[in-house]
């Protein structure tokens, strides 16, 4: 997809557009050719209100910027496409998922005719995927064409036509999306047989506890400096359990997180009741978050680095403050191999790897803390199954040992397979929790639109 959209440049072969032979040197070459892409990490410039953004990418306007009247045209445009965008928002006010919209909305808004979004569902509520879906339905329907990267299988069942299977940079599979059942799209994106039914809920070993490890009171965390906050939230994980928060993007997920961690200012009381102290980021306290580029891991560093960064000053890493460059190295190996991060070189720098790869050193590295509090949202984003499932499986191995997940996700199905509670977010306060298993998944739907029942 990078060569498609002029990023890279290809070894050999050859791209037909319209049975026209074409040549991309640069983004400007594919984006004249009517191709643009929405990168699973977005290039939105945050310090920018979202009219200015997309101000930046059109050649085609005046030097200097009119602000009232770009933002109306951008507004009159929106409205007749269904987007519904505030144009005059900082980017870094923004939910993940409504940079994503903004990032679709640019594309349509320059003419692309030809759309690749990578993992365009991932961060999206079932709400957000099905009106991103309307939005695909409607672009194909004026005879454009939409390529979209996806590890999620019932998402492929939604919207796609055809189905291309990549793996280890092959194609192993080419036809329509209705030739092969789930098991066998399973099978054919990591090349081998799963006796686990995805469709089914995860099964437990043993069931929650009673103690309380992690206990919020009055959580409020101001708005001013973020796009939701948090009001006045009270949640209660119990030992052995995993609780799931659902809601639309943008509701104080983020902050929730980051309160727990220790990242941001809150008032209330938050307290990890495994040590007895105030949650912030101790070793007994596992955090994955949301955005493993610029919060999980540090690009400039290498594979190695990152999978030991919070135990680099214990043994065996190091000894009298001095790193231990072969045991480093030896973990890293393990958990390369154990999580399957490509490359398989320790020394590699992480910068370079892909969202899904990021994302696997991220959640290598938390869990070896064996905390006795896990904070995880949207874990296995750009994950295939296979890894999907060796995460869900890590998981429901420490849950099983008494430890408490707190899964923050807009994925509601992964929460229904996974979860003991459910807690719906909405404009920053908890508006209901439900038991698993004595609740239909729409109902959850409506709560998290806001919709009392």
């Amino acid at each position: 997809m990078n060569i498609l959209s002029g990023l890279y440049k290809p070894d050999t072969g050859e791209i037909e557009i319209n049975g026209k032979s074409v040549v991309f040197r640069t983004t400007a070459d594919a984006k004249r050719a009517g191709i643009g892409m929405v990168h699973q990490h977005f290039s939105l410039v945050p310090a920018l209100t979202v009219a200015e953004n997309l101000w930046l990418s059109r050649q085609d306007q005046p030097v200097l910027l009119n602000q009232k009247m770009w933002s109306q045209h951008l507004s009159a445009n929106a409205d007749k496409l269904g987007f519904d965008i505030n144009f005059d928002a900082p980017v870094w006010k923004l939910s993940l998922g409504e940079r994503q919209r903004v990032e679709i909305f640019r594309l349509v808004m320059a003419g692309a005719e030809i759309l690749i979004l990578d993992e365009p569902t991932s961060i999206l509520a079932p709400q957000e995927a099905e009106l991103l879906f309307k939005h695909i339905r409607s672009f194909v329907e004026t005879g454009c064409a939409i390529l979209l990267i996806t590890h999620k299988i019932h998402h492929v069942r939604a919207i796609a036509d055809r189905v291309t299977i990549l793996r280890q940079g092959k194609v192993v599979a080419d036809c329509d999306a209705d030739d092969l059942n789930n098991r066998e799209l399973a099978e054919a994106m990591v090349g081998k047989s799963f006796a686990k039914d995805f469709d089914k809920r995860q099964t437990r070993k043993s069931a929650p506890g009673e103690n309380t490890v992690l206990q919020i009171r009055n959580l409020s965390v101001s708005s001013g400096s973020n796009p939701s906050g948090v009001e006045n939230l009270d949640l209660d994980l119990h030992s052995g359990e995993i609780l799931g928060i659902a809601g639309v993007s943008g509701n104080g997920q983020d902050e929730l997180a980051a309160a727990i961690f220790g990242m941001i200012d809150y008032e209330g009381q938050i307290v990890q009741l495994g040590n007895g102290s105030q949650s912030g980021g101790g070793d007994n306290l596992a955090y994955i978050p949301g955005d493993r580029r610029g919060v999980g891991t540090a690009p400039s560093l290498s594979i190695q680095d990152n999978l030991v960064l919070r135990e680099f000053r214990r043994w065996p890493f190091s000894k009298c403050s001095i790193i231990r460059d072969k045991a480093v190295s030896k973990f890293a190996e393990e958990k390369i191999n154990k999580f399957e991060i490509r490359p398989p070189d320790p020394a590699a720098r992480s910068g370079n790897l892909s969202g899904g790869n990021l994302q696997k050193i991220v959640v290598a590295r938390e869990l070896n803390l064996d905390p006795n509090v896990i904070i995880a949202a949207n874990p296995t984003t750009g994950l295939d199954v296979a890894t999907l499932k060796r995460v869900h499986d890590e998981f429901l191995e420490r849950v099983c040992r008494g430890t408490g997940l707190l899964m923050i996700s807009e994925d509601l199905d992964e929460l229904l397979l996974l979860c003991d509670r459910i807690a719906v977010i909405y404009k920053g306060k908890i508006v209901n929790t439900f038991a698993v298993g004595d609740v239909a998944k729409g109902e959850i739907s409506l709560a998290m639109s806001g919709v009392a029942r």
